[in-house]
């Protein structure tokens, strides 16, 4: 049908009722299909006849003693069965979860005894790096010691080698002088024999 007005709640109400003894779902879209009109509109309309159809309901009888019996002794029959299958899958997890801890016990002793080895090693090799750097502490006080010994041979060296030369210069000039003496001499001699 098209648009031929404002849709009302009675047209909406009767489309749904249409809808509903025809088997069909009762949609929004179905209904704008027989009525026309917006979705918001007749959304809102749609609504209304949902709860006053929800209102209609005649309320459900009361359950027989027998049923109600019945029902009480299979939900306790299903509680009793669940709870045997819960009981025993719980005791399958506590007995795998202690496995599971025993073994993790056991890998802990074995890495706790990793460990302390580890450490003993550690505070070994601590002491020998520390009688290492005593040596080398050592090594180093009498490599210093003999760097000053050396120094002050060195020192000791350079006097003696300017004693020395200066001891070469004098020296020379004592030759110098012996000879100019001894020349001397010479000429002196030579000079009486002409005499």
């Amino acid at each position: 049908m098209g648009r031929k007005g404002k849709v009302t709640q009675e047209a909406v109400n009767a489309a749904c009722n249409a809808l509903l003894e025809e088997g069909k779902n009762i949609t929004v879209n179905a209904v704008i299909t027989i009525t026309g009109g917006s979705f918001s509109t007749i959304g809102t309309m749609v609504k209304v006849w949902k709860e006053e159809q929800a209102a209609r309901v005649e309320p459900v009888a009361e359950m027989p003693e027998t049923v109600t019996r019945a029902m009480q002794k299979a939900t306790a029959d299903i509680w009793d069965a669940a709870s045997r299958l819960a009981g025993e899958k719980i005791e399958r997890i506590r007995k795998e979860a202690g496995e599971t801890v025993s073994k993790a016990k056991g890998e802990l002793a074995e890495y706790t005894g990793e460990v302390t080895r580890l450490e003993s090693e550690l505070e070994q090799a601590r002491e020998n790096t520390a009688d290492t750097e005593k040596t080398l502490a050592d090594t180093l006080a009498q490599v210093s010691q003999h760097a000053t010994e050396n120094a002050k041979l060195e020192a000791l060296l350079v006097d003696r080698s300017n004693e020395l030369e200066r001891l070469r210069s004098d020296y020379e000039k004592l030759q110098t002088e012996l000879i100019a003496i001894a020349k001397a001499k010479t000429n002196q001699s030579i000079q009486q024999d002409k005499t």
